[in-house]
């Protein structure tokens, strides 16, 4: 069978919000996953109030749409209301899909759900029905998720941005964000943009290695 990746979040801090601060990040998060859906061809699912699902058939594009995701929602908060989530990755086989995400089964979704219920002060984890390929990635994507918690709203929103280009530059960016370009190579410096950037290349890497047979794709 097919190996694809599920993710499965939630928003951080929703149940502390009132009901007009928890409508405008529910917004945010509904605003997000289009966005993410648009990108990267999957489907997905708002449920249970602040949970949601997203199912990927290629899994090597898992992690970058789910900081995509992140990234999106931290730069949309201010100074007095955060936007984060937490995602666990589950990578594996699943059952045909249901209509609804959330009432589809297999053993991704089981990896994924367990996976997020797993995370205490982390925010994003990746499991896999590969346990040598879960602890090659593990403690890397602990550093990268502090990394992704500490980013500023500012900083955030310029990694998001700088992702989204077609052909991405300092220039580009300076010119999205209507600013210089000495402070958006500031803002990409201040958010390890490239230590990033080679993480998602690892995990690409790791994932030609243990899924698609490239023994060549990480060289030791």
């Amino acid at each position: 069978m097919q190996q694809v990746a599920v993710l499965t979040g939630d928003l951080v801090g929703s149940s502390e919000l009132n009901s007009q601060d928890f409508a405008k990040i529910l917004q945010r998060l509904s605003a997000s996953l289009a966005l993410a859906s648009e990108r990267y061809q999957c489907r997905y699912e708002i449920f249970r109030g602040d949970a949601f699902q997203l199912v990927l058939n290629d899994p090597r594009q898992a992690l970058e749409c789910a900081l995509a995701i992140r990234l999106d929602l931290k730069s949309s908060g201010d100074k007095n209301l955060a936007f984060d989530a937490r995602i666990g990755i589950g990578i594996g086989e699943i059952d045909p899909l249901a209509e609804f995400v959330s009432r589809s089964n297999g053993e991704a979704f089981v990896l994924s759900g367990r996976g997020l219920d797993s995370l205490k002060r982390h925010y994003l984890g990746i499991f896999s029905n590969d346990t040598k390929f879960t602890q090659r990635i593990e403690l890397l994507t602990k550093f990268a998720d502090h990394q992704v918690q500490e980013l500023t709203i500012k900083q955030a929103q310029a990694l998001s941005l700088y992702w989204q280009l077609t052909e991405p530059s300092h220039a580009a960016l300076a010119a999205q964000l209507n600013s210089s370009r000495v402070n958006a190579t500031k803002l990409l410096n201040q958010s390890q943009y490239q230590l990033l950037e080679e993480y998602k290349l690892f995990f690409i890497q790791l994932m030609e290695e243990f899924y698609y047979g490239n023994t060549g794709a990480i060289r030791s």
